[in-house]
């Protein structure tokens, strides 16, 4: 669906059956981010299993799969090199499933929904 007027008169230029590549626009959401980290907060104060909502985090990131392992020859060994979800890195619809993962993983392994 064209989102204003004029998109609507451009699209009518082509011919029927014409193909587009879509982009998706928008921005990543603030109060999605910051729920996330505020769930994060809560559940370190009210569990003490993580000492920080960045160790809580990290956790989430590797059990979610958002880590690479790549092998790095100057330490010859094994390095895990963790995704960033930060607004450059992760759309909102990435951040989307990102988020639902990690609340299951994080409702797994507390035992409640965090959320309610």
């Amino acid at each position: 669906m064209p989102s204003t007027e004029y998109d609507a008169v451009k699209i009518e230029e082509y011919k029927e059956g014409q193909v587009f590549d879509l982009q998706p626009t928008g921005k990543r959401s603030n109060p999605h981010h910051n729920l996330y980290w505020a769930t994060l907060k809560n559940v370190c104060d009210a569990t003490n299993r993580w000492p920080t909502e960045q160790h809580l985090h990290s956790e989430l990131k590797w059990a979610c799969g958002y880590v690479k392992m790549r092998w790095n020859s100057l330490a010859s060994a094994h390095m895990r090199i963790m995704d960033s979800i930060s607004f450059d890195d992760m759309s909102q619809k990435e951040f989307n499933d990102y988020f639902e993962l990690a609340m299951e993983k994080l409702t797994e392994a507390i035992g409640y929904d965090p959320l309610h």
